[in-house]
């Protein structure tokens, strides 16, 4: 079930002495997905997908979140309110990659991640293709 569709820009500036995204701007059409609800019999790992892909809107706007995916993960999840551990993380582009953030260690207000990339496998690409295929 598709519980948001939407446009999630940044302009690359700091406001409200919070750090953007990246320090460039950029531009994503963003899906978030409930894959399924917990029953007695199953329990999902990742109950959430969250398929990004990047829209270049302007020729400055090309960020990509290769390197910021963890930026982009703690605000969509603030905004969303979503577990950020329990989400799975969805790129879009010229293959599926899934994003896998480890919390690594926690500061006084922040919690610092370890970052891989993985292709998708194929039972999640059988979970998300009815949500892919109008991107």
């Amino acid at each position: 079930m598709i519980l948001h569709d939407i446009t999630y820009e940044w302009d690359g500036k700091s406001k409200a002495g919070e750090k953007p995204i990246s320090w460039w701007p950029g531009s994503y059409r963003v899906k978030i997905v409930k894959l399924g609800e917990d029953t007695k019999e199953i329990s999902y790992l990742f109950p959430i997908a969250v398929i990004f892909k990047s829209q270049k809107t302007t020729q400055f706007m090309n960020t990509s979140l290769e390197n910021y995916i963890d930026n982009f993960a703690k605000k969509i999840s603030k905004t969303y309110d979503l577990d950020i551990d329990k989400t799975l993380w969805v790129e879009l582009g010229d293959k599926i990659r899934i994003a896998q953030l480890h919390p690594e260690r926690q500061l006084s207000n922040e919690t610092l991640y370890t970052i891989s990339w993985r292709h998708a496998r194929p039972n999640e690409l059988v979970m998300i293709d009815p949500y892919i295929k109008d991107f």
